[in-house]
């Protein structure tokens, strides 16, 4: 994607952000295109902007709205509170976080009562994030490729009638984790490469399931500290895989990537084993 045609967008918020003194990263769409078009993987293009901002109540999230909508002819939009239009006709999600959301989802009212979720977003902002650089001249914190995972876990299980999208992309992420981050995981997770007897021995983890493995200590990483939190993704896989055919995020990756049943049961259960088991300290 050129992201020059969201220059206007980047250069607006970023002015807004500094000048009220609000932390944020990017998240949702476009941050997985970031790293999926890094690894040169196909996905979906999109030109919606989303951003967690770290507020502490909903009088300063109002405040960061009202300066797009006065300063920068933003809009709002009918019947979704979280959403800005730009001057250009993109749509900016602002995803409240922190304070404001200590129950882990919030309910603004305003234009509409829409109820979001926003655990794990505290979580990825402390430990979940890495700096990106754009040929716009715009540098912004975004959210890795396994805190988008995280964050699609919660969301896909706060409404799995309308997130059928966030199984199909989080079955792309396990499918290319590893290629994705080939360093990181021979430098940091050299116990998941079998040695000569267990190759004799017929155990032996394939490059696809090591990048599930790793990709649940990532997440497991990233939750760190907040237990109801691991406590939840644990569960939300779990059940997934204990549902088994019968499981509609199971069937949406199946169908997707061309797969049997059973293998995503299986990467399933390696993300999930990664989750439980972290790497050991070296």
């Amino acid at each position: 994607m050129d992201y020059s045609e969201l220059k206007p967008v980047f250069d607006t918020v970023e002015k807004a952000m500094d000048r009220l003194g609000i932390d944020y990263y990017l998240i949702g769409a476009l941050a997985r295109g970031i790293w999926f078009k890094r690894s040169q993987i196909n996905s979906r293009v999109t030109k919606d902007v989303d951003f967690a901002i770290l507020v502490g109540s909903e009088q300063e999230y109002e405040t960061v709205k009202t300066y797009l909508v006065e300063n920068e002819g933003y809009v709002r939009l009918r019947g979704n509170a979280y959403v800005l239009v730009s001057p250009e006709k993109h749509q900016v999600d602002l995803l409240p976080f922190g304070d404001i959301a200590s129950s882990g989802s919030m309910l603004i009212e305003g234009q509409s009562m829409t109820k979001i979720g926003v655990a794990g977003m505290q979580e990825v902002y402390q430990r979940g994030t890495e700096n990106v650089e754009f040929q716009t001249g715009n540098t912004f914190k975004a959210a890795t490729i396994a805190s988008i995972a995280l964050l699609k876990l919660i969301a896909y299980d706060d409404r799995p009638e309308a997130r059928q999208k966030d199984a199909i992309d989080i079955g792309n992420i396990v499918h290319h984790f590893f290629d994705m981050h080939t360093e990181m995981i021979y430098e940091g997770h050299l116990d998941l490469f079998a040695d000569q007897d267990e190759l004799n021995s017929g155990k032996r983890w394939e490059s696809s399931d090591i990048g599930a493995v790793v990709l649940g200590r990532e997440i497991s990483r990233i939750a760190r500290g907040n237990e109801a939190l691991h406590e939840r993704l644990t569960r939300i896989l779990s059940d997934e895989i204990v549902f088994g055919e019968e499981s509609r995020f199971i069937r949406l990756i199946a169908r997707d990537r061309g797969m049997e049943i059973q293998q995503v049961i299986a990467s399933l259960g390696e993300v999930l084993w990664g989750l439980e088991n972290a790497a050991p300290q070296s």
